[in-house]
């Protein structure tokens, strides 16, 4: 099923995708962020899925914030109009609070931002979908390093779609369908985690891998690393916890859980965050498995949402300006009608806020209840 909707949704993009440059929306942290594509090989484990037995190999993107400044919110409107505009505007269904709530954000070099400017910054790593490419929530991931946080993305091979390496072979994804493989899949990519952040204490890979720690070697907050994925990403980010204490907290967008977390739990923070029709009262797993949690935890779903509004999809289908006829399949197949800047900002904002307190200990209201700002954003369980 992924790799159907997978396959119809590219084949739409690649249709519409015209000669011209397609403009993106850029990061809104206080960061400027610079990206970096490596290859890491794994000398002490053969790859199960390699035909002629070779060794593990996997591609990673690192996302680097520089040029730190700060992005101080105001409010749109004074008080007064906002409340004002709140009276006049609720004959037309919106809530209470909608005009307090809006905020302009304006880039400046004056504020320090709440991290240090030059390095120490907390590590993000991040596991995709099966059969979706690392490549595919590059707008997310930056999102998140304008924002203080050290990333980098996995390329799982084999489940991957694709992965292009820097000499110019390729490595094609294999089905994926049965329980047996999905949770086979699931190990190969636990080890895959495991060995990255091993190379992450290495000084010739951090050379490598984040160019800017040659001019800093105080560039990464290596007792500070958090695991977040999507789909089968998620999953991936709950049992490395299991077997691999090194990391802070996890977080799971929208992804079906499996493995032995589900039964063994864990001690360290961890966020559920599901589509419009994902909860752990549709989710027997996501039930299990957060009965099993004992440290923080909380579960968010997020209203007129899909399984792939958890990716840059959407964005990329808004930048497209597609047909009628075709944003409606994409969004009932895969990204929901929630629109694409407005799914980067929700799930980027609370990502965020959920990084912030893993690494700081700061807790974001956002963190605590329902907002004004995201009435999209249901707390599910906490």
């Amino acid at each position: 099923m992924v790799r159907a909707i997978l396959s119809s949704v590219g084949a739409l993009l690649i249709s519409l995708a015209q000669t011209a440059i397609v403009p993106l929306p850029s990061s809104t942290g206080p960061c400027d962020v610079t990206l970096h594509a490596s290859e890491l090989v794994d000398v002490s484990r053969t790859d199960p899925y390699y035909p002629t037995g070779g060794k593990r190999s996997i591609m990673v993107t690192t996302f680097t914030p520089i040029n730190c400044g700060s992005v101080p919110s105001t409010s749109y409107f004074p008080n007064a109009t906002a409340r004002l505009e709140d009276e006049t505007y609720q004959s037309f269904g919106l809530p209470p609070g909608t005009f307090e709530s809006f905020r302009i954000q304006t880039r400046t070099q004056q504020q320090p931002p709440p991290f240090k400017l030059h390095g120490d910054y907390p590590v993000v790593l991040f596991s995709p979908a099966v059969a979706t490419s690392r490549l595919m929530y590059t707008l997310l991931l930056q999102e998140l390093a304008s924002n203080g946080f050290a990333v980098v993305s996995v390329d799982h091979p084999y489940d991957a779609d694709i992965i292009e390496y820097p000499d110019g072979r390729t490595v094609l994804g294999i089905p994926i369908t049965t329980t047996t493989e999905y949770i086979s899949a699931l190990d190969v990519r636990v080890e895959d985690m495991s060995f990255l952040l091993d190379q992450m204490h290495d000084e010739k890979v951090i050379r490598n891998i984040f160019p800017l720690s040659q001019e800093n070697s105080h560039l990464l907050s290596l007792d500070r690393v958090t695991i977040l994925g999507h789909s089968l990403g998620g999953a991936t980010a709950a049992q490395t916890i299991l077997v691999d204490n090194r990391f802070v907290g996890g977080i799971n967008l929208d992804g079906k859980l499996w493995g032995s977390v589900l039964d063994k739990g864990l001690s360290s923070p961890f966020l559920l965050f599901g589509n419009s029709n994902h909860t752990q009262a549709t989710d027997h797993n996501w039930a299990t498995f957060s009965s099993n949690l004992r440290g923080w935890k909380l579960e968010l779903q997020l209203a007129q949402s899909e399984h792939y509004t958890f990716s840059d999809f959407p964005v990329l289908v808004d930048a497209l300006g597609v047909s009628d006829e075709a944003r409606q399949i994409i969004q009932a197949n895969s990204i929901g009608t929630i629109g694409g800047l407005r799914a980067k900002d929700v799930i980027t904002s609370y990502t965020v806020a959920t990084l912030q307190y893993f690494a700081y200990g700061h807790k974001s209201e956002l963190l605590s209840g329902p907002s004004v700002a995201y009435p999209d954003v249901k707390f599910v369980s906490s």
